[in-house]
């Protein structure tokens, strides 16, 4: 059986149109883990924050925050440990794997600096910069990777801008953000699963 150039080109369409498809749901499967972990930090430390504040500002937070961005920080490690075990440990391999973590030192960093020139903010406007930043990078991801990043990205931008606006007291914005937060980062976790 011969194919006309035509039915060749449409083949060939067909073909790139499932590797792009494929890669998307890899991309998928391998980032749920990381969406579940960090949905369930983010849960803990809202919930905690939101508990701490119940009496009154508390200075405890910032290093509840950054114990839990450690403990988020290994997590991460070692999910992408067992998800690259068994695979050969190739020169790029390394390279990837490096470039994810010198990411994560960027956004760290960033946060420093942008803190640092901020100065001392409101506690309910700090705590709603930070998943705002988050979801800028899941979209923007969403727009290289897939949809589905992006719309996890939309979906924390919206909860946080209606918990901030129409929630103003800081314990009850705090509690919103670990339940819709940490929530939709979980179902997003889920949902990446799922395709």
């Amino acid at each position: 059986m011969t194919l006309s150039p035509s039915q060749a080109s449409e083949s060939l369409k067909d073909i790139e149109a499932t590797e792009r498809r494929s890669a998307q749901v890899f991309s998928y499967a391998k980032s749920s883990p990381y969406f579940i972990l960090w949905g369930v930090i983010w849960m803990a430390g809202y919930a905690a924050s939101g508990a701490m504040s119940a009496d009154g500002p508390t200075h405890f937070a910032g290093p509840m925050w950054s114990a839990l961005d450690v403990v988020g920080i290994a997590g991460s490690a070692v999910i992408g440990y067992r998800q690259n075990r068994g695979q050969p440990a190739d020169a790029e391999g390394r390279r990837t794997g490096m470039r994810y973590f010198a990411s994560i030192g960027v956004v760290v960093l960033f946060f420093i600096a942008a803190m640092s020139v901020i100065g001392p903010i409101a506690p309910i406007r700090q705590a709603a910069f930070f998943p705002l930043v988050i979801a800028m990078f899941y979209a923007i991801m969403g727009l290289w990777r897939g949809t589905r990043f992006l719309l996890a990205g939309v979906a924390v931008t919206l909860l946080t801008l209606f918990g901030f606006f129409w929630l103003r007291d800081f314990t009850l914005f705090c509690y919103w953000m670990a339940a819709v937060g940490g929530g939709a980062l979980v179902l997003a976790g889920l949902w990446l699963r799922k395709v």
